[in-house]
C-alpha cells in the first residue's frame, strides 16, 4: 500500500512538473508580439501570416460608411466592425487585413459583409 502511495504521488509530481511553462523559450507568437514600431515588416512576411492588401474608401451610404477593397478579389467588402480597430484614430487608406465572411443580410447594395479579424496600417 505504501508503494502505491509513493508511485501515485510521484506520478502527480511529474505531471505537474511537465505542465509548468518553460522559461527562456520564445515561441513564434511571443516573438511576433515583441516587434517594435521601428521594425518594418515586409509584404512577403505579412502575406505569409495570412494578411491581404486592402484599401479602405469612404462611402456616402448611411448604413455602410466604409468599403474595403482587397487587391486579389474583384468585389467590394463591407467591414462591419472596422470602427472597433480605429477608435478616435484617422481611418487609414491602405491596410493589411485578415477577415472572415459573414452570412448575414448586406448593409450595402454593392458590398458583401465581412468581419475584420486583424488589421494593420500599410505604408506603400
Amino acid at each position: 500500500m505504501k508503494n502505491m502511495l509513493k508511485i501515485a504521488s510521484l506520478i502527480i509530481v511529474l505531471s505537474l512538473y511537465n505542465c509548468m511553462p518553460v522559461k527562456g523559450v520564445d515561441n513564434k507568437d511571443s516573438a511576433d508580439a515583441k516587434t517594435t514600431p521601428n521594425q518594418t515588416i515586409t509584404a512577403k512576411e505579412m502575406i505569409e501570416k495570412g494578411f491581404k492588401k486592402g484599401t479602405i474608401t469612404a462611402n456616402k451610404s448611411e448604413g455602410c460608411p466604409h468599403i474595403l477593397n482587397i487587391e486579389e478579389y474583384e468585389d467590394n467588402l463591407d467591414p462591419i466592425n472596422l470602427e472597433e480597430f480605429f477608435k478616435g484614430d484617422e481611418m487609414p487608406k491602405q491596410v493589411w487585413v485578415k477577415f472572415a465572411n459573414l452570412r448575414m443580410a448586406s448593409r450595402c447594395d454593392n458590398a458583401r459583409p465581412v468581419s475584420i479579424l486583424e488589421i494593420d496600417k500599410r505604408s506603400e
